[in-house]
């Protein structure tokens, strides 16, 4: 019989709802997962807000052609119709439009099928579904960041492995580069994205490869389908075939005789590869010439796209666009670039110190088991190939893309969730016994990286730098006053208010000839105002000095008031915080020319003849184009 005591006090009463404890409790459960999700919502808050950020102005070439492409398609009337490469009214090269498309499909068909269901498939419309499409897709790549960081961090302590995997995942969220991508109706969120899915997809199937062949066969066949979505949304994704390739061979190295691991490996492979032509095949049917899927022959149209793509790569076709990387060192420059502004100079530097770290473990390690043969345990063997997976896959797009003539920063947004996961992998390298070291640089290392995104996000919630000038123009210029704009850049103003003025070209690309100095006088006599509309012109010509002796002149005077015209007006968007602004100039022109270039108008005050204007240029010693 249990014993009562009358003595003891009532038990208090319950609550009718959960208690405060419980809810802590909760919370503290699973707090990682709402820590995730609010990186993840503020990530999303700097790619989806200001998405709109040039007002329908279609202000970014290489959108404005995606957007004519993907708005000139239609959809087919039956599946036989789709896969008929010469008649379905959904490929590109039947097109006018898109007989030079060298991008993948799969970006515009989803863009166009989400587009057309929201019923905003028209081409002053279907752009903004592309922009926010690449700003979920992006958002979804935080989340696989974290995913693959865990996995990358499994081998010591989980709590901190799923702390420095949350770093990771932050540091992606406030990553400028692909904040900018994200608000940008491109293919390269896509690229990332399906990139990142098919290394997570690899990095999964190398930590089960152990446990049994059946149940990773499955995985190997979505290694294979997600290689061919990489593919169709751009050919560069190939690159992703590097860490692939580590995966399937580190899964069965160690686990069983080599003979029979050779073999593994080689069936594998060759499953990846027919599922890579499956699922590339199914969104990219028109890349090829004939609708028979046993033919593999490549499109004329698309074959020829992709040669014209890598010619201007690799410098065999130079012209104004191009002009650029003239002054522009291999290997240097698109990593000083990527460093100072497409990560900023905090986490540039920790992915640096990380990338290094993890190459020189994983070449230790690799070194030591190969030359001493030394016996590592499964895991060890594991931890070491996803450190190479990773090292890999930022060496080869970043050693390839950077010595191309033209190394474009935005070639290199495929290894950017990589190297924040680096970046994190420096500070996870500082030792247990210093925690508050390691928690008070990681917060440090969050803090700069979010203020610099918080900055750059500024230029999407101004007023864009060619619409100021826009607004400036319709205030202060007469109609039908001549304005003049360079040539091979976007010409003010845009749109409909162009029809109230005469727009005059002024051919500054245009080779230093001797037909170049009347060109640019007759171009500035006839004008009432000059716009630069971007640096494109004067941030390169203005520096070539052997190609372009006239022009480097031409912009000395300009500036310098020698050339008749004054400034009147100046327009500029840089990033910005608390009053303190980053001058980005010096970055790579697409890091600025798209979305906020520095604008500048000039007024004709002094209406110079052609023999004063031909005496400010051409003192001694006088260029060629002189003469």
């Amino acid at each position: 019989m249990a014993h009562i005591d009358a003595d003891a006090p009532p038990a208090p009463p319950r609550a009718a709802g959960l208690s405060t404890r419980a809810v802590v409790l909760a919370l503290r459960e699973h707090a990682l997962v709402v820590a995730l999700a609010v990186v993840v919502l503020l990530g999303g808050w700097l790619r989806l807000s200001g998405l709109n950020w040039d007002h329908n102005t279609h202000l970014h070439p290489d959108e404005r052609y995606i957007s004519s492409v993907t708005n000139v398609i239609e959809w087919p009337s039956s599946p036989i119709q789709y896969f008929d490469v010469s008649q379905s009214p959904l490929s590109p090269y039947n097109t006018p439009e898109g007989q030079a498309y060298s991008y993948g499909t799969l970006p515009i068909f989803a863009t166009k099928a989400v587009a057309d269901i929201v019923g905003e498939g028209d081409y002053d419309h279907l752009y903004l579904v592309g922009r926010a499409l690449s700003a979920l897709l992006d958002c979804a790549t935080t989340v696989l960041v974290f995913l693959i960081a865990r996995i990358l961090f499994a081998g010591g302590d989980r709590r901190r492995a799923s702390r420095v995997a949350l770093l990771a995942a932050t540091l992606y969220a406030f990553t400028v580069a692909a904040i900018q991508a994200s608000h940008f109706f491109t293919t390269d969120s896509w690229l990332v994205f399906f990139g990142t899915l098919t290394f997570y997809l690899a990095l999964l199937s190398l930590r089960r490869a152990a446990r049994s062949e059946r149940a990773n066969l499955g995985l190997v066949v979505a290694i294979g389908f997600g290689t061919g979505l990489t593919v169709a949304c751009k050919i560069s994704g190939f690159f992703v075939a590097v860490p692939v390739a580590i995966a399937l061979i580190a899964g069965a190295a160690g686990t069983m005789p080599i003979r029979r691991a050779a073999l593994l490996v080689a069936r594998d492979g060759l499953i990846v590869l027919l599922c890579t032509y499956v699922g590339f095949r199914l969104v990219s049917p028109y890349a090829f010439a004939h609708s028979s899927w046993l033919d593999l022959t490549l499109g004329k149209d698309y074959h020829e796209a992709l040669d014209t793509q890598r010619n201007i790569l690799d410098g065999g076709a130079v012209f104004a666009p191009t002009f650029q990387w003239l002054l522009s060192p291999r290997l240097w420059d698109p990593l000083r670039n990527l460093v100072t502004w497409q990560l900023g100079f905090p986490l540039g530097i920790a992915a640096v110190l990380g990338t290094t770290l993890a190459g020189v473990d994983t070449t230790w390690y690799t070194t030591r088991l190969v030359r001493h043969r030394a016996r590592v345990s499964r895991d060890a063997m594991i931890n070491l190939a996803t450190r190479a997976m990773t090292v890999a896959y930022v060496l080869a797009i970043f050693l390839y893309m950077g010595t191309r003539f033209q190394h474009m920063g935005r070639y290199l947004l495929p290894i950017a969730p990589f190297l924040a996961i680096l970046a994190a992998y420096a500070l996870h390298g500082i030792p247990r016994r210093y925690e508050r070291v390691f928690v008070a640089a990681a917060a440090a290392l969050v803090a700069a990286t979010g203020l610099y995104a918080l900055a750059y996000h500024s230029i999407y919630t101004s007023r864009m730098t060619r619409l100021a000038a826009d607004d400036w123009i319709v205030a202060h210029v007469r109609h039908g006053s001549a304005i003049a704009n360079e040539n091979w850049d976007d010409t003010l103003p845009v749109g409909g208010l162009a029809a109230h003025y005469k727009l005059v070209i002024v051919p500054v690309f245009d080779p230093d000839d001797s037909t170049k100095l009347r060109k640019l006088y007759d171009g500035l006599s006839e004008s009432d105002y000059y716009v630069l509309s971007s640096q494109r012109g004067w941030r390169t010509l203005g520096r070539l000095d052997e190609r372009y002796p006239l022009m480097v002149r031409y912009y000395r005077q300009l500036f310098a008031g020698r050339l008749g015209y004054t400034l009147a007006a100046s327009f500029t968007s840089e990033p910005r915080l608390f009053g303190v602004r980053l001058d980005d100039v010096g970055a790579e022109e697409a890091f600025s020319v798209y979305d906020h270039p520095p604008v500048k108008i000039y007024v004709n005050r002094g209406h110079l003849t052609f023999a004063d204007f031909r005496a400010r240029l051409c003192t001694p010693p006088a260029p060629a184009a002189c003469d």
